[in-house]
């Protein structure tokens, strides 16, 4: 099958692989070309050529205006792909827009964020929360089976209830990431060893996913970009644009969030809260 990825950043690098490994024609269109050198896809100078023909197109770009842009000039490919799987975390209003622009085209689009990082694009191993049609996921599913697990892949309703799915992920990822930071630091000064902490936490009702997975890291002081702050910040703006009020508790944390470099992984929040290995508390 013909599939068209539209970015290569650190999801959609490993996306890319996997697809081509699974046998399909791969074209690719990434803004920055250097970052599609190496990758198993033909590479294509502009959304239109690399989605002209295409069976799927699948994008994975950074927001809202982004995947708007790319679906109106999927649309204007002389053969635009009839089906597009938008891997991208945006606002759910946006998925709705993008719809319609697919549909008077002719094409479905569908809103199907991720979650597990650049580690789970590679290994295809990735959470898929899908919004769109019953037809249309089923449709999806020759991507869908390659770039995540099947048994980790949830149809949440009607198009934008994928993200809105997503963006409770994300909220809950960023509360919990910055409360397991301010609770280790607590105890940290308080005399005993973080790794001692984690220990402990992992073997009691204080365990999360965010310990387990992320917090590794955090400790050896190594904040390089998984999913990096600057995205997490836009999506805990998403999260309050859908709650259409402040956030209780999500504002103090964005507001930490805030104070971090955008370009490190999101974990670095614990220098803010932690003695950790460069961070110079």
């Amino acid at each position: 099958m013909h599939v068209a990825v539209v970015g290569a950043g650190l999801m959609g690098a490993g996306m890319i692989r996997n697809l081509a490994a699974g046998g399909h024609d791969v074209t690719v269109f990434a803004r920055t070309r250097s970052k599609a050198e190496g990758l198993p896809a033909t590479p294509a100078t502009s959304v239109a050529g690399a989605v002209d023909g295409a069976a799927i197109a699948l994008v994975s770009v950074t927001d809202s205006e982004d995947v708007l842009d790319v679906v109106r000039k999927a649309m204007a490919a002389p053969a635009p792909p009839p089906l597009i799987i938008d891997t991208s975390t945006i606002a759910p209003v946006a998925a709705r827009e993008a719809a319609a622009i697919a549909a008077a085209g002719g094409s479905e689009y569908l809103d199907c964020p991720v979650s597990g990082g650049p580690l789970g694009a590679e290994a295809g191993t990735l959470a898929v929360m899908c919004g769109g049609t019953e037809a249309g996921v089923a449709s999806a599913a020759p991507v869908l089976d390659l770039i995540g697990d099947p048994a980790r892949r949830v149809h949440c309703g009607p198009v934008g209830a994928g993200l809105v799915a997503k963006l409770v992920n994300n909220l809950l990822a960023a509360v919990i990431s910055a409360g397991t930071a301010e609770a280790l630091g607590i105890g940290q000064r308080a005399g005993v060893e973080p790794e001692v902490l984690a220990r402990v936490l992992m073997a009691s009702s204080g365990d999360s996913w965010q310990l387990r997975h992320l917090f590794p890291r955090v400790l050896d002081g190594d904040h390089r970009p998984g999913f990096r702050t600057r995205d997490m910040r836009k999506d805990l703006g998403h999260a309050r644009a859908l709650a259409g009020r402040p956030l209780t508790i999500g504002d103090p944390v964005s507001r930490l969030f805030d104070q971090v470099d955008g370009t490190l992984d999101y974990g670095a929040v614990a220098r803010l809260l932690m003695d950790l290995p460069g961070s110079g508390r």
